[in-house]
């Protein structure tokens, strides 16, 4: 059991009982910088995740301890609260910012977390930072929000304190992730779905490549700036479209002279992206993984080409992966420019593959890469919320 010194201490000398959370990883098993475009995506909650202890205290104060770190966050909750130099204190500070707003946070508290998620792989370690809290806080000061809610407040955490201009699918994935399923959201309504994941003699696993460009975060809003102005220029031509969600095939057709090369190239890859989830969750629901995989390097490819938020090493990684006949699909996942690769391999010849795929990028980049073997699992829950205090 994690924090068993912590929870012991804090039993001893406090009224208020300790309460734990625990809040997943995610993967996107289809659907990549669809989120901000109001398109669809189909992530799922996995078996990493970032687990939280709070416990209310008599005073003001907020404390918070990271465990991976050895680094302590201390601040008063009445305070006018606004970001930090240290990034990981914003998710915190951010998600405390919005619920204090709800004027039922009347005291401080302690809390310690730690994670097994790997940072930098692309498995939104943020999202499950945040979304944890924001679910320790609703359930110690019993605010009464929605895991929608709360996942709207993550969202607002990473936008204003944090600085990514993020979708709203990670949070989502980490709420609303049922065991054994992909999540198919619609980012443009938030209305969703379960997709049951079969996998039957096959393994999901990621490959990390365990580099990370410099250029992430410029270029995700650098792409972001770049469909807003497609939308922009394509308002001119149809004023029904209020986002790239909106933009079809046929508008491409027809307007996408008015467009830069670049932007076309963004267009292209969004509208056929969304094609792509709506095929895969078919694919999934006929339980025919081929096609499904199919998808998957079609979706790299886009990535790579169109979109142009691979990378070297994540090309080697997907190149190697499709030149094994136990591999059925590969693509980056998340924002890119480093991280992981999800691949789809068949059960028996799984750790064999990973591991020639490994050794060969080792060979090429001088780097050692990293597998991590995945379950899909339930979504953010309170593992333990104690007595309630009247």
């Amino acid at each position: 059991m994690r924090f068993e010194k912590e929870l012991s201490g804090w039993e001893n000398g406090s009224k208020h009982n300790p309460i734990w959370v625990n809040a997943p990883a995610r993967i996107n098993l289809i659907g990549e910088h669809t989120d901000y475009n109001y398109g669809f995506v189909l992530p799922a909650a996995i078996d990493k995740a970032a687990y939280f202890l709070i416990q209310l205290r008599e005073d003001n104060y907020c404390k918070v301890e990271a465990k991976d770190v050895g680094d302590h966050l201390i601040f008063n909750f009445q305070d006018d609260l606004k970001p930090s130099a240290k990034n990981w204190h914003n998710y915190f500070l951010g998600v405390m910012h919005y619920m204090k707003s709800s004027g039922k946070v009347k005291q401080g508290f302690n809390l310690v977390f730690e994670s097994d998620i790997p940072t930098g792989a692309g498995m939104s370690s943020s999202a499950a930072l945040a979304c944890g809290f924001g679910m320790a806080i609703n359930e110690a000061y019993q605010l009464g929000f929605s895991k929608q809610e709360i996942a709207k407040i993550a969202q607002l955490a990473e936008y204003h304190f944090v600085g990514v201009q993020c979708g709203i699918m990670d949070q989502y994935a980490c709420m609303f992730g049922r065991e054994g399923h992909a999540l198919k959201l619609d980012c443009s309504t938030l209305k969703y779905q379960y997709q049951k994941i079969q996998l039957d003699d096959y393994q999901l696993v990621l490959i990390d490549s365990k580099v990370k460009h410099e250029l992430t975060s410029t270029e995700y809003n650098k792409r972001r700036e770049e469909c807003d102005r497609v939308v922009s220029t394509f308002k001119k031509q149809d004023t029904a479209i209020a986002t790239l969600r909106d933009v079809t095939q046929e508008h491409l057709t027809n307007f996408g002279k008015v467009l830069d090369s670049v932007a076309f190239k963004r267009c292209d890859y969004v509208i056929n992206e969304n094609r792509r989830v709506v095929e895969g969750c078919q694919a999934l629901h006929a339980n025919d993984l081929q096609l499904f995989g199919a998808l998957m390097y079609q979706s790299h490819k886009g990535l790579a080409q169109d979109y142009e938020v691979s990378c070297e090493e994540l090309n080697f990684l997907v190149d190697e992966a499709r030149q094994s006949d136990h591999v059925i699909g590969s693509r980056m996942m998340g924002g890119g420019f480093g991280g992981c690769t999800l691949n789809i391999i068949a059960q028996p010849n799984a750790q064999e593959v990973v591991n020639s795929i490994l050794s060969s990028y080792k060979e090429k980049m001088g780097t050692d890469g990293e597998s991590y073997f995945i379950e899909i699992k339930e979504g953010c829950r309170i593992l333990d919320s104690g007595a309630q205090d009247s």
